[in-house]
């Protein structure tokens, strides 16, 4: 439903000359699929409206093994489980997508910047028509070493890995330091317990719904729902 949902028009579009061309062969829809082939679509959702002024919503991953879940309080609950985040919102301007890399220097965590290519990396806003969705479509060679680190990209005693750890966060930029409002697990900004582990070099579409019961921020723009994780290896 959600590759559909995404490249809906493409997808008519394709199915519609495949049906023109195929002249009595059997045609499947396996290289609309093969368009995606070595990327992932990662869709975010809030329960209101996104605040993309004032708000921004990260996408965080941990691509190194041994590691674990990436979780919002990065000093308490270990900075090694950092890699790579996109990020969306936040800056008062057009909301653009945004690719960090993590480096820990001297038990100091650091996020540099990563220059994104339009051609592998798309950003569709409000892809849901109520204002609590986007969709970010990306190659997943991006979040591959980009900036040349040693050892990969990862931090002493671990390597980079074909599975990988999720998180969402969303995150007040109008506080000096930025606080984290939410995140996906049941404890909110203060949460250690959710845990999003994916197999890259597998296919699947991977629906994430936020527990019950979980602790919410009092802006409602910063509320993390759930979302969707899908990958085409």
């Amino acid at each position: 439903m959600s590759v559909r949902r995404v490249f809906s028009t493409l997808l008519i579009v394709a199915l519609a000359f495949l049906d023109l061309s195929a002249c009595g062969r059997q045609v499947t829809p396996d290289r609309i699929t093969s368009i995606l082939t070595g990327n992932m679509v990662i869709r975010f959702r809030t329960k209101n409206p996104m605040d993309l002024t004032r708000v921004a919503y990260e996408i965080v991953f941990n691509t190194c093994s041994p590691g674990g879940e990436p979780y919002p309080n990065a000093f308490a609950t270990g900075y090694t489980n950092y890699s790579y985040a996109f990020v969306v919102g936040g800056t008062g301007t057009v909301a653009l997508p945004i690719l960090y890399q993590y480096i820990l220097t001297s038990n100091q965590l650091v996020q540099q910047s990563v220059s994104l290519q339009p051609s592998t990396t798309q950003l569709v806003l409000n892809d849901n028509n109520l204002g609590t969705e986007f969709s970010l479509t990306f190659a997943r060679t991006q979040i591959q070493n980009p900036l040349a680190q040693p050892n990969g990209g990862c931090v002493t005693n671990t390597t980079s890995s074909n599975t990988w750890f999720i998180n969402f966060f969303s995150i007040d930029t109008t506080t000096n330091p930025f606080r984290v409002l939410d995140s996906l697990g049941l404890g909110g900004s203060n949460d250690s317990s959710f845990t999003l582990q994916v197999d890259t070099t597998t296919a699947f579409q991977m629906q994430i719904t936020r527990p019950p019961g979980s602790t919410l921020p009092s802006n409602p723009a910063a509320q993390i729902d759930g979302g969707e994780v899908d990958n085409f290896p």
